[in-house]
């Protein structure tokens, strides 16, 4: 029905079904660029009290890092090597963040090119990711506490492998076009020779039967 109240065209009436799902996954990316970008401001503001902007407080709850702080201490690092790992935490989902920022311009709004050039991108955001969840993790596990930064790194890195699949999805079903797109182009050559051959015979067959 709707192609039919478009004029016809399919293409119009496929864009149409598209559209949503594509605002759906930019939706989710944005979600997740944003949990990214508040996690690394969490780890490196919340160690040390916070920060003030504008007169406002803001990431000075501790609550989120304790854990983390308390596994550390259990371990023995110093003031300096804590700073040092909670801005290593807040480097590497930075990173994460702007990857994947990248990676969903490039899908959403590049050409072909660029959207096969996305997936790399967001490769390497799952594997900035991965890092800071091996770290707090190792910091953890050593330390003998598993606190609610843990579970928030865990769940990002899960996030990002998610989305990485749907990155693979998008990647397959654009090969996928390009190799029907070439078939119909072989299938309309052959067509066109077969036709073109037929016209002929049937040339030289009234030729050959006209006294």
């Amino acid at each position: 029905m709707l192609a039919l109240r478009v004029g016809g065209d399919p293409t119009i009436a496929n864009g149409c079904e598209i559209m949503p799902g594509r605002l759906l996954f930019t939706a989710i990316m944005l979600f997740w660029i944003s949990f990214l970008s508040l996690l690394a401001l969490v780890v490196s503001y919340a160690p040390h009290g916070g920060i003030e902007l504008a007169g406002l407080t803001l990431f000075a709850g501790t609550s989120l890092v304790d854990a983390a702080v308390l596994a550390m201490d259990r371990i023995g690092f110093s003031p300096f090597t804590r700073s040092v790992v909670f801005g290593g935490l807040g480097g590497l989902n930075v990173a994460a963040a702007g990857l994947v920022l990248f990676a969903l311009m490039f899908n959403v709004l590049g050409e072909e090119l660029e959207q096969r050039e996305a997936r790399p991108l967001a490769e390497g955001a799952v594997a900035c990711a991965a890092a800071a969840a091996a770290l707090i993790v190792a910091v953890s596990f050593a330390g003998g506490e598993a606190g609610t930064l843990l579970v928030l790194q865990l769940a990002a890195l899960g996030g990002l492998l998610l989305a990485l699949q749907t990155f693979g999805q998008s990647t397959a079903e654009a090969d996928s076009g390009e190799g029907v797109t070439e078939l119909d182009e072989v299938i309309a050559d052959h067509a066109a020779s077969h036709a073109a051959f037929s016209a002929q015979l049937a040339s030289l067959s009234r030729r050959g039967m006209t006294p």
